[in-house]
């Protein structure tokens, strides 16, 4: 049997991703880093036998390359995941299982290995994204590093930088036109179902749109390589045109692009900066994107660093390496803890905390003259994370405490990711000291109350990460009760080995019936993609034709004989052959489906159904009694295997 590699997937991507993702079983230091992040923490729990498996050949054809993974409900799972922006707010993101979140993953490794930049014909244009398929990097602190050490070089040469930003970017991202992208600019152009299913699983992990995961390197591929790389040349052909511009680079991370221009005399390049803003501008709306004119702005080479600390991501911790090391074993950081929590109170008291204020308190309680190029957020977060030994004096447990009863907990909403990991590391063993036990009874009481917020969820969510998901309250009374999709996906794949679950789920009769047939594989993911973005009409054809030759693929393993489509799909047909397996009629429920199937208007011209108000509820029904009688019939059989 020739099987259709519909996913697009080669063997070669998959390996790449497996060895990207799941050498946490070897490298202390990935793990200690995936082990931050709720969406990479699955990874952390698994073994040298489990990455031999997963990444072995046989996974990859029996599972990623005829598609039976999609036949895997602990593979479907999807849930809303809860990240800040530097604002404050939310990002509507997803949170997906580990096999969906690599097989994410492996589309772009396969999507890199194909494209071809056109920036890459611009000395002057350089483009980075969270993470580098090409160097194996699976995190972006090391891009986005590399990101602010280019525009600290230009700065030394260029007199003056616009700064941009790009309004609701990902959301913004059309899939028509990004494979449109991709399929101009690949060496070899994937088959038409490869494209159609590399969208729709792109479809699914977004919810619909394009897909915000986090750590998800794909998404930033796509998004910063292969969507916005046009638009970096057309700009940049644009400036070159420009008369009074001597020379410039475009210096991108992901949508943040930073223009450096070098003017041919002096001015202050007003002219200039409305003609490339409006260009940009332009070129955006044609790819339906838009560009956030209150967060673009020209500037002067000096204001760089100020630019590059609040473009930077919330929990990046910089690594300057000896530098702040040095400057951090020069003295003893406690009394400059103290001196936070203190100001914090003051802020909150006088009703002034706000998101602008808590980084000034920060700067002010860490930020030395000393030293020039290290932020007070920099040694904040090196204390934090690395030198948990200032944090664990007994005046400091007891501001934080106080901080906690007297304030409550909405101080952390300002950072929560930071302050929780504050609260946690002035304890060693992380053994509930004061400081701790105020924070988690105040996360309770607000349960009690019924007032839990997505922030005091990130509160919790942080909590769990840094005690390996122990606390069975916090994940049984806050997070079961207000979050339960985000509940499920810790029970399943971080307080134990997914591939547990994914076995579980793994219908080894379905297996073995299906035998590697790829359509039927496909068939059952379009149905499920459908009916999750609630296409209930779509996801019927689909569920109708997926049973049909499902019925068939019984068939042929009961009669031991090659799969026969031609022989099941009347009515008459099926209800006898259903008869002999489970020993019940169903031939009305089977008359019913098929009458239903030729009332949808995607199958047939009477489209009788649009004139139903219930149709949903119908449809629905009739799937689920159309999954009655396979798993009834699956039951039997599965004696006989």
């Amino acid at each position: 049997m020739v099987v259709e590699n519909f996913t697009g997937i080669s063997y070669e991507s998959w390996k790449e991703t497996c060895d990207m993702y799941l050498s946490t079983v070897t490298d202390i230091s990935l793990r200690r880093s995936f082990a931050m992040y709720l969406q990479l923490y699955p990874f952390t729990r698994i073994t040298s036998v489990d990455k031999t498996i997963i990444s072995s050949k046989g996974f990859y054809d029996n599972f990623i390359k005829s598609g039976a993974i999609f036949h895997n409900d602990s593979v479907l799972k999807r849930s809303n995941n809860f990240i800040l922006k530097n604002n404050g707010g939310f990002r509507d993101a997803q949170l997906l299982s580990p096999l969906m979140f690599l097989i994410l993953q492996a589309i772009g490794v396969e999507i890199c290995k194909r494209y071809r930049q056109k920036r890459e014909t611009d000395e002057n244009i350089v483009a980075f994204y969270a993470g580098n398929f090409l160097d194996h990097k699976s995190l972006y602190k090391s891009q986005y590093q590399e990101f602010s050490k280019w525009n600290n070089y230009y700065a030394e040469e260029y007199p003056y930088f616009i700064k941009t930003d790009l309004s609701d970017y990902f959301s913004n991202i059309k899939f028509d036109k990004l494979l449109n992208l991709i399929n101009n600019n690949v060496q070899a152009k994937f088959t038409p179902i490869q494209q159609k299913t590399i969208i729709d699983i792109l479809n699914y992990c977004g919810d619909g749109k394009f897909p915000l995961v986090q750590n998800s390197t794909a998404s930033s591929f796509l998004a910063t390589i292969v969507y916005l790389d046009i638009i970096d040349v057309k700009l940049g052909n644009f400036i070159k045109k420009l008369p009074n511009i001597e020379a410039y680079k475009l210096i991108r991370y992901v949508d943040d692009l930073y223009i450096w221009l070098k003017p041919k005399t002096e001015s202050n390049l007003n002219q200039e900066y409305n003609d490339i803003r409006a260009e940009y501008s332009s070129i955006l709306n044609s790819y339906g994107l838009t560009l956030n004119t209150k967060k673009t702005g020209l500037y002067t080479g000096s204001d760089i660093d100020e630019k590059l600390k609040w473009s930077i991501y919330n929990d990046v911790v910089n690594e300057q390496g000896n530098a702040v090391e040095m400057y951090l074993d020069n003295k003893n950081w406690t009394e400059n803890v103290n001196k936070f929590i203190t100001s914090l109170f003051e802020k909150k008291f006088d009703s002034t905390l706000t998101k602008e204020s808590f980084q000034k308190v920060i700067n002010n309680s860490f930020k030395s003259d000393d030293i020039v190029g290290i932020s007070g957020d920099e040694i904040f977060k090196r204390i934090i994370y690395d030198h948990s030994e200032y944090l664990q004096d007994d005046f400091v447990i007891e501001n934080m405490s106080s901080l906690l009863v007297r304030q409550g907990i909405s101080t952390f909403y300002m950072s929560p990711q930071i302050l929780t990991t504050m609260v946690l590391n002035t304890s060693p063993g992380k053994n509930k000291n004061i400081a701790v036990k105020s924070l988690l009874n105040q996360l309770f009481i607000r349960n009690k109350n019924q007032v839990i917020n997505r922030y005091d969820i990130v509160i919790a969510l942080q909590y769990l990460l840094n005690t390996g998901f122990s606390h069975y309250d916090l994940k049984e009374k806050i997070i079961n009760r207000n979050e339960h999709n985000l509940y499920l996906y810790i029970k399943k794949f971080c307080c134990q080995n997914f591939l547990i679950d994914f076995k579980k789920h793994n219908d080894y009769t379905h297996f073995k019936i299906i035998n590697g047939d790829w359509k039927t594989y496909y068939l059952y993911f379009n149905y499920y993609v459908e009916i999750s973005k609630k296409q209930y009409m779509e996801a019927y054809a689909y569920f109708k034709t997926y049973f049909d030759r499902m019925t068939a693929l019984i068939a042929a393993y009961k009669n031991n004989k090659k799969l026969n489509v031609n022989k099941y799909f009347k009515t008459k047909q099926l209800e006898k052959f259903y008869k002999t397996i489970i020993g019940k009629n169903v031939g009305k429920t089977l008359e019913k489906a098929g009458k239903l199937r030729n009332k949808n208007p995607l199958v047939h011209s009477s489209m009788e159904m649009v004139d139903w108000s219930d149709w949903t509820e119908i449809i629905n029904k009739m799937i689920n009694d159309l999954n009655k009688i396979l798993q009834e019939t699956l039951t039997e059989l599965k004696q006989n295997l």
